[in-house]
């Protein structure tokens, strides 16, 4: 059995996804935790230091960890449609991954300038780190699709 989506439904999947995310960070922005510092990888070099003292509070890990999670989590399944949606047999694989990246980084930026402007703004560079990440492990899960055996088109 093979399972083929035609581009245009993984355009619109892709749109669909960007509105959700959309709505969904600005609807959620200064609701679910509060930032001290954006420091690049802070949240990392926290997490680091509370391991070493003593184990892991619950409070640790809702500040640190699932945010860290939910940032990937949220923007993997839009690098796996973008990367889909840019992908073709004409294009350099590794083209196609440098300009998921980049679409990524950008619309994970331009979503924090939106937060840093509203009145609850808990805008964060770490949250632009983390969507990066999730865009290249979906592009990664896009690539690896063709071993997979299923067709986007």
């Amino acid at each position: 059995m093979q399972l083929v989506l035609r581009r245009p439904f993984t355009i619109l999947l892709l749109l669909a996804v960007t509105l959700t995310i959309g709505a969904l960070t600005t609807s959620v922005t200064g609701k679910s935790y509060s930032k001290v510092d954006p420091i690049p990888f802070e949240d990392l070099r926290h997490l680091a230091h509370r391991l070493e003292r003593k184990p892991m509070a619950t409070t640790t890990l809702s500040i640190i960890v699932l945010p860290v999670i939910g940032n990937t989590l949220l923007f993997l399944p839009w690098g796996f449609l973008m990367f889909i949606s840019l992908y073709s047999v004409e294009r350099p694989t590794v083209q196609t991954y440098v300009l998921t990246i980049l679409l990524g980084i950008s619309f994970s930026g331009a979503i924090e300038a939106v937060q840093y402007f509203l009145p609850s703004r808990v805008a964060d560079v770490n949250d632009v780190i983390w969507n990066s990440v999730g865009t290249l492990i979906g592009a990664l899960l896009g690539h690896a699709r063709l071993r997979l055996r299923f067709e986007f088109e």
